[in-house]
């Protein structure tokens, strides 16, 4: 089971937030007035409002890179005071907390050592919004687990998580779910979702070709694609913007198709 280290306790935060309100501002000093020694480290707070493959996927390719007993705390919510659950999962390396609602889709049943539906009003604000779960509930159950206090204390123990599908209906179909700072599309494809073979992939309509290792791979301003980092099938314009380069306005609407040669 993870251990949390009370001594110098480590919180991070991802939200759909941003950094033009209040929010976040609100949700730190929140934890930090609960335990003065909680070091807060962002992931990112720069989720498109209310998109949970973005949120999980700049959750899943975090967390193992911070210690054991690190508590994400992870806020994209927009079912937000309706029936779905909060909850605190348990793994051997961490804790999180968060809406039910997909954003923990990542984690795999035979990491998880005890799911914990929050229901205990103890650690709550008093008066608690139907519209700001994040600083009435979230917030302070995540300060509370920083001091030690047990997720058991939380309330009951649940058995299952809610699951999202990374990928689109069909085989061999995708979808964008992240653009980082450089305009590279992060699409919904692992390594493993991939045939073997040769193959090329689409955006929409647009050939992009056979998969690369690096951009490089191409001259400076034509598309490439390649498994980024962290394991996906990404998209890029090497020394460009594939946003600007592929005019996407709305990444929700662009489809991204698996093709043998």
């Amino acid at each position: 089971m993870a251990t949390v280290n009370v001594e110098k306790p480590i919180i991070t935060l991802t939200s759909d937030f941003g950094l033009k309100d209040n929010y976040i501002g609100i949700i730190k000093g929140l934890i930090s007035f609960l335990n003065k020694k909680a070091n807060i480290i962002d992931i990112s707070n720069d989720v498109p409002p209310f998109n949970i493959d973005t949120g999980r996927y700049l959750l899943e390719t975090s967390y193992l890179n911070f210690p054991s007993g690190t508590i994400h705390l992870a806020i994209v919510d927009p079912g937000v005071g309706t029936k779905r659950k909060i909850v605190i999962i348990e793994t051997g390396h961490c804790l999180f907390v968060g809406p039910d609602n997909g954003l923990f889709s990542f984690l795999k049943k035979s990491n998880i050592k005890k799911i914990v539906s929050v229901t205990n009003p103890k650690y709550f604000l008093k008066d608690v919004s139907p519209t700001f779960h994040g600083r009435d509930i979230m917030a302070p159950v995540t300060a509370y687990l920083s001091l030690g206090v047990a997720p058991a204390e939380f309330g009951p123990v649940v058995k299952t998580l809610v699951r999202a599908r990374r990928g689109s209906a069909g085989k061999g179909r995708g979808k964008i779910i992240y653009v980082d700072r450089f305009g590279n599309l992060v699409t919904s494809l692992k390594q493993a979702d991939l045939p073997g073979g040769r193959f090329s992939v689409f955006l929409d309509d647009c050939k992009i070709g056979r998969l690369r290792e690096t951009f490089g791979a191409v001259k400076a301003g034509i598309p490439v694609c390649y498994i980024n980092s962290f394991g996906y099938l990404e998209i890029a314009v090497n020394q460009d913007s594939a946003v600007d380069y592929f005019g996407i306005g709305d990444i929700s609407k662009a489809k991204i198709l698996i093709a043998p040669a």
